[in-house]
């Protein structure tokens, strides 16, 4: 949730020494968060600090080989030494409770915890050392469990075990209607002008739970049939994500999957939808402890699943643009403590400062530029309470080595500590190598990140963002122009460390949050974030491969950004991408790739059976290029040769060539001669098929009809009668209008034919007739097989 988006008020005490109170609401907090006071922050307060924390790092020293395998807060659970000064152990249990990473077992508690394995160690070997294995992954040698506190050590023992982490949940990314975004994205315009809902395409959502999914359903804002394959999390995100898909596509087939309780269980969510046949997945969750500078698990998954799957997959940027810092480690003078304001245009503070209230928690994730399990650089991470001058919660994980660059703290202040505080992260008595430090800090209701040494770039991570995925920003729908970016939305570039450096293009493409939902179980509405603004793209992105089925991924995530509104500086920008997606210029877009840009199969006439001499076959040449046709076959159901076109046969552009039966004697005698009747050409009207074929024998078209097993996607389901012809389309919704070819090719022969009263034969006397829109002048290579405009590669078939 966006916790500006919260009209309740707090008090803010801007200062620590000398305090002045303002009354602001969350909402005023929005889009410009208060700079806290440089003036408050004096060297006597620094030098309180480092006091603090110096007795803290010596207990490290004493740590046993064991220890150094777990994390802070499972330290703090096996021994009180861990805790910050004045730390209480109950008050832990209570924190790590709240996340669902505690739980009472029968005789100790039970702590839910990932447990890294040295390679190439079977995650099996734990089985004997815990409560309950929840998920295993070989590959990644990791396993997910359910641990007794008082066997933690004896776990972290054993030799093949690498690290043990607890269990942070995941964020999801929030902050009879109808979504705004149906209108400002133009979806309306398609559906209406185009008739393009989104059939033949199923999108599946991931995010916390559809409690409320029947309430939707009774007020007719989602269909009545959604696929759920999973809803053990809980909540109503799902429900509202759904119904966003939903007022934009409405024939689209809605699934969900809840994103469950671990990165495994998400994994196996995207598995489960793709196994489902989901062509589009759509997810509002973020992965806090995912690595910041490469792939992990979750980004791995998710590419594999791109790279052996024809499926989209749109994730949330995030919502952490100012809540987030990244820079070089420099000490502040006389310390090994990072100044967080080095670079900085102004001196703003050494530090990060929030704000929390009583009973408000916040979570603050460390990283630095270490390859994961590999790291020897020990930085600690510390949040101090000005109000009680200590250190209120640490994460002093061991880097010796092998280990993983990352350190975090999950904070509830209470009412002894409520109010300002600052982040401090500290180089481990000044040993560790200058490396690049990134801090995400996620703030509950009732906390409130302020603006000093804050970095709005490169604040984008994880799953989203892999290569060819979508990762959406957001612009507030009440925005009266559309053209301004939410203060929240995370930017990029992405900054990728290993396994090689690269700087990776994010976010791809904008859309709208702060959209109208029913508020299904109690879900606000309207709906922020890019929670709300991702299933906007996957909504845009279902109504084009409606449009064209056989469109590639590529294809339809090439014309999303294409087509898209530039916004900010121009082209492609780390702010908002592409720019804020537009459905009309998508399908203007994507509508070219269902004009065949290769000679097709346009009309055939299948006369009575046994009866010949009258068949014919029409082909039509969409392209701008005359085509060398000598060679090419017609391959037919019938168990006859097939026939070959002559030497010299060719077919202009936007012209047409007719194949008729030898000894040729027509029904119709105002039917032209066709272009050959040299052979037998043998046609069924019932349950038959063409292929067309170059002189290499690569088939370049085919069609089927009724019951026919060859066919493209599908075949024409009916039988032309003996007097009648099966005829292709001049495109998706008119059949024929007399000045434009029958060039509709979607890879569909259902969608793509009808049947045709008076058939209508035309030979290379005929034309030119122009397809719609007109194709560019084409460079035909391959004897039609490939066809290049402007230097890029037209399309390749959906598998």
């Amino acid at each position: 949730m966006i916790a500006n988006r919260v009209p309740s008020e707090i008090v803010v005490c801007i200062g620590v020494f000398a305090i002045v109170c303002a009354t602001l609401s969350f909402v005023s907090l929005g889009s410009g968060r208060p700079t806290l006071s440089k003036e408050e922050f004096s060297p006597a307060s620094i030098d309180k600090t480092l006091k603090d924390i110096s007795p803290m790092e010596s207990v490290k020293f004493d740590l046993m080989d064991a220890h150094k395998k777990l994390s802070t807060d499972l330290l703090q659970l096996l021994d009180d030494r861990y805790l910050p000064p004045g730390g209480e152990k109950e008050a832990l249990k209570l924190e790590m409770r709240n996340l669902k990473q505690l739980r009472r077992g029968p005789t100790d508690d039970l702590v839910y915890v990932y447990v890294y394995l040295k390679k190439p160690v079977k995650p099996q070997i734990i089985k004997p050392y815990v409560w309950e294995v929840t998920n295993i992954d070989e590959e990644n040698h990791l396993a997910v469990a359910w641990v007794e506190v008082k066997k933690l050590e004896s776990l972290a023992s054993l030799s093949a075990v690498r690290t043990i982490r607890t269990v942070m949940p995941p964020l999801v990314r929030t902050g009879s209607v109808t979504t705004e975004g149906d209108t400002i994205h133009r979806t309306s315009e398609v559906r209406t002008i185009y008739a393009q809902r989104g059939a033949g395409v199923k999108v599946g959502i991931i995010s916390d739970g559809v409690d409320h999914l029947a309430d939707a359903q009774s007020s007719g804002d989602l269909p009545a049939t959604v696929t759920v394959l999973s809803n053990a999390v809980g909540g109503d995100e799902g429900t509202a994500m759904l119904e966003i898909v939903h007022d934009m596509v409405p024939d689209a087939e809605l699934y969900f999957h809840d994103r469950g309780n671990n990165i495994l269980d998400f994994n196996t969510a995207i598995d489960d939808l793709v196994a489902a046949g989901c062509d589009i997945i759509c997810d509002d969750i973020g992965w806090l402890l995912e690595p910041f500078f490469e792939d992990g698990i979750v980004a791995s998954h998710v590419q594999s699943v791109l790279d052996g799957n024809d499926i989209i997959y749109v994730s949330s940027a995030g919502n952490a643009a100012h809540e987030h810092y990244q820079g070089d480690y420099y000490p502040i003078p006389g310390t090994t403590q990072h100044n967080f304001s080095h670079g900085m245009d102004e001196f703003q503070g050494y530090y990060l400062y929030l704000y929390i209230s009583a009973g408000s928690n916040v979570r603050i994730v460390l990283q630095w530029n270490d390859q994961f399990g590999s790291s020897g650089n020990d930085y600690n991470l510390y949040l101090y309470s000005y109000k009680i001058g200590n250190v209120v919660a640490q994460s002093t994980a061991t880097q010796n080595g092998d280990d993983d660059p990352l350190e975090w703290v999950s904070y509830t202040a209470n009412a002894a500590t409520k109010g300002d505080f600052a982040i401090i992260v500290d180089n481990k008595n000044g040993l560790a190598a200058t490396k690049t430090l990134e801090v995400y800090i996620y703030p509950d209701y009732g906390a409130a990140v302020y603006t000093n040494n804050i970095v709005p770039s490169d604040s984008i991570f994880g799953h989203p963002a892999v290569p060819d995925a979508i990762a959406v920003g957001a612009i507030d729908a009440s925005d009266p122009d559309n053209d301004e970016i939410e203060f929240f939305s995370s930017q990029g570039p992405v900054t990728i460390t290993y396994p090689t450096p690269e700087t990776r293009a994010k976010p791809d493409l904008c859309g709208v949050d702060g959209v109208t939902v029913t508020g299904a179980g109690g879900f606000p509405s309207p709906f922020y974030g890019t929670s709300a603004s991702a299933p906007h793209i996957a909504a845009i992105a279902a109504q084009l491969w409606g449009t064209i089925p056989s469109a590639t991924p590529s294809e339809i995530r090439s014309c999303l950004s294409s087509a898209s509104v530039d916004l900010g500086v121009p082209g492609f920008d780390y702010v908002f991408g592409s720019g804020r997606a537009d459905a009309f210029e998508g399908y203007n877009c994507i509508y070219p790739l269902g004009i065949a840009d290769h000679v097709v199969i346009s009309e055939l006439y299948a006369d009575a059976v046994n009866e010949g001499d009258s068949e014919w076959l029409e082909l039509y040449n969409p392209t701008g290029l005359e085509i060398d046709i000598s060679g090419w076959v017609i391959d037919t159901t019938a168990y006859r040769p097939d026939v070959t076109l002559p030497p010299g046969a060719r077919i202009s552009a936007h012209g047409f060539y007719l194949i008729g039966d030898a000894g040729w004697a027509p029904d119709n005698s105002t039917w032209p001669i066709p272009d050959y009747a040299g052979e037998e050409i043998t046609l069924t009207n019932t349950n038959g098929w063409i292929q067309l074929k170059n002189s290499t024998g690569a088939v370049i078209d085919t069609v089927g009809w009724g019951s026919a097993t060859m066919n493209e996607t599908a075949a024409y389901p009916d039988n032309p009668p003996p007097t009648k012809s099966l005829q292709r389309k001049v495109n998706a919704t008119i059949t024929e209008d007399g000045i434009h070819g029958p060039a509709w090719d979607s890879d569909n022969n259902s969608a793509d034919f009808f049947v045709r009263d008076s058939p209508n034969p035309q030979n290379s006397n005929f034309g030119p007739l122009p397809p719609i829109p007109e194709l560019p002048s084409l460079i035909l290579l391959a004897a039609g097989l490939t066809v290049v405009a402007a230097g890029i590669v037209m399309r390749g078939k959906r598998s």
